[in-house]
């Protein structure tokens, strides 16, 4: 666990990902817009217990939880969205791109050679990892309040960064920046979102280039490490 100014990170580990193993950063700010905690992203379906783990480490609850941001549709984003809402009657946000693709998910249409321009991945880890990616599945998420980019989240201002998907968002509050998968911290370095996994390359190359212009002080990615400029 690390905690930047009031944000406290969660990582979650998701193994056998193309042979290797994922990381996922779950940010948490301790007073969202309705007076409890936000949390910004949920995992992957089946990560409420690790979740729930992480808060009671911290002296809080899953029922604590009064807002969940989803900063776009994918499985290992909005994976436990509807059951904490179910949970805990958290609101939840997401851009107005991104709520029928929370509804109703669709599969991951990637091919091995899309990959390998990327990754070194035997096949056979290949096939293995989409087809558990593509078998997960979670309750259809009812997005409380739609975004659309500029509005006002317990200080933190929505951006809209499409491109990874239609509605991706990402939050920043003058100093730290929630990036989902608009960005990677990889080596410590922010790097773009994987080619393969995106709506809209072209797009999400926009996206990154506008991030990185912002003047943050953090970087929060859902993949890779957190990145501090001091």
């Amino acid at each position: 666990m690390v905690r930047i100014n009031n944000i406290r990170i969660m990582e979650l580990l998701e193994p056998d990902f193309f042979g290797g193993v994922l990381n996922h950063n779950l940010a948490v700010v301790e007073r969202g817009p309705s007076g409890g905690l936000m949390l910004i992203d949920t995992g992957l379906p089946g990560y409420l217990e690790t979740i729930e783990e992480y808060l009671k480490s911290w002296g809080f609850s899953i029922e604590d939880v009064s807002d969940v941001v989803v900063t776009h549709w994918h499985h290992d984003h909005a994976g436990n969205a509807s059951e904490i809402r179910k949970l805990s009657g958290a609101k939840v946000y997401a851009h107005y791109l991104e709520t029928s693709y929370l509804l109703d998910p669709p599969t991951y249409q990637i091919s091995y050679a899309e990959v390998t321009e990327r990754l070194k991945v035997p096949e056979e880890d290949f096939k293995r990892t989409m087809r558990r990616i593509n078998d997960l599945k979670y309750d259809p998420v009812i997005v409380d309040v739609t975004l659309r980019g500029g509005e006002d989240l317990a200080g933190f201002k929505v951006i809209h960064v499409p491109g990874h998907t239609p509605g991706h968002i990402a939050l920043y509050n003058g100093e730290d920046l929630v990036v989902g998968d608009a960005m990677r911290g990889i080596g410590g370095e922010p790097t773009p979102p994987l080619e393969f996994f995106s709506w809209d390359y072209e797009l999400s190359l926009a996206s990154f280039r506008k991030l990185s212009s912002i003047p943050a002080k953090v970087i929060v990615p859902f993949h890779g490490e957190v990145i501090q400029k001091w």
